[in-house]
């Protein structure tokens, strides 16, 4: 089972390519460096709500609608 993390990453990494982005020039354009974005990307990290707007934004997405799109996928069971 994937984790919230790893599933951000993907989703991160998609809508990064998606974009036209290369990783390096998306670290860039949300102020951090480069191998954070990989670790991001790859899951490693446990990422900041801070971290988490600024990629949002430089996908031009609310943190919120990328919070969404790492959910995506995951099936959700009733209560």
């Amino acid at each position: 089972m994937l984790t919230l993390r790893m599933r951000l990453g993907r989703a991160v990494r998609r809508l990064r390519k998606v974009a036209g982005y290369s990783q390096e020039s998306f670290a860039d354009q949300c102020g951090v460096h480069r191998t954070y974005m990989g670790a991001v990307e790859r899951g490693q990290t446990n990422i900041s709500l801070d971290n988490i707007e600024r990629i949002a934004r430089g996908l031009h997405l609310t943190a919120a609608q990328l919070l969404a799109e790492a959910d995506g996928g995951v099936e959700r069971s009733t209560l």
